[in-house]
């Protein structure tokens, strides 16, 4: 064993080693390989200072803690492991046999475990992110259905939901936040929102009717062209573009032009020639004639109240 210089107790004496003992083992990933690591407390004593007193002075060193307590869990071992669920939609069952293919046997229990306990170490930082991005100016906002097994009280094909608040393409700092619900209720948006005083860009959902006028809603026009694109699409190999879809098809098209202009020249750009084309759309829309649950009727219906929140797309 290498003599170590720099160890010295408290009266400044060399510390001799005496003995260690185990205290955990635990496994490291690299991409393609796995290598197992043991993990020792060194204990040293101090002669000089048992010469002078008679008494034994031990000192011991303290291992790195465990990321999981009695576990062989690792943060390169556990974030592989989320990465496969969350990433690539590999579930823990099915991990198991990659697990051992490459010589760690581990249990779905545990790999389970393992999950619930790395939500539990990053809850801080995820809290964090979601206060960070209540304090930006504008947000984008949506949800999607989300299936979950063996939830208590819901059977395995009700549908949950995942809400997603993000910053917008021009902020400084990114954050995509997400928040599982098992319901779709407006009462979850204003969990997600409560605090936050700026401009919100979401769909037409009726449950963001419930936060209030602290939040400034802006309609989405990608939400409004999918209905239209859905109606030119009617017929299976016969797609026809219609006058509405045109337009929109123009206003995204003009926008994509401006991608790199300051906020204020879009802004501009958007009075001189975005808002001709949207009064075209909405002068279209007040004469169209369609029955109610027909494709067309389904987005004018949809284009039409939202119409409000549509038009403040020339507000910013």
């Amino acid at each position: 064993m290498v003599k170590r210089t720099d160890l010295c107790c408290a009266n400044g004496h060399q510390l001799s080693p005496v003995g260690k003992h185990f205290v955990r083992e635990v496994v490291h990933h690299i991409p393609g390989r796995l290598y197992r690591e043991q993990i020792f407390e060194q204990t040293y004593k101090c002669a000089a200072c048992e010469l002078t007193d008679g008494l034994s002075h031990l000192y011991q060193g303290t291992a790195p803690k465990a990321l999981i307590p009695h576990s062989l869990a690792t943060s390169s071992l556990v974030a592989e492991l989320l990465y496969h669920k969350y990433a690539l939609g590999t579930p823990l069952y099915r991990q198991m046999t990659e697990w051992r293919r490459i010589g760690l046997i581990l249990s779905e229990t545990t790999m389970a475990n393992w999950v619930i306990k790395a939500a539990e170490i990053v809850q801080p930082f995820y809290n964090l992110l979601h206060e960070q991005l209540l304090a930006q100016p504008c947000l984008q906002g949506d949800e999607t259905p989300f299936q979950v097994l063996r939830e208590p009280g819901k059977t395995a094909q009700s549908k949950s939901y995942i809400w997603v608040a993000r910053s917008v393409r021009l902020a400084k700092h990114q954050i995509i936040y997400y928040a599982y619900g098992d319901t779709r209720s407006g009462k979850f948006a204003q969990q997600i929102y409560t605090g936050f005083r700026g401009v919100l860009q979401c769909d037409g959902y009726s449950g963001y009717n419930q936060l209030g006028d602290s939040i400034d809603r802006v309609g989405c026009w990608a939400h409004v062209r999918r209905k239209f694109f859905d109606d030119a699409n009617k017929v299976k190999g016969h797609f026809v573009v219609t006058e509405p879809l045109r337009l929109l098809n123009k206003m995204f098209q003009v926008e994509q032009d401006w991608r790199a202009l300051s906020p204020d020249l879009r802004k501009q750009q958007r009075l001189d020639k975005l808002k001709p084309l949207i009064n075209q759309f909405w002068q279209w829309c007040d004469q169209a004639d369609a029955t109610p649950k027909s494709r067309l009727g389904i987005a004018l219906t949809y284009a039409q109240n939202q119409r409000a929140t549509l038009n403040r797309v020339l507000k910013y």
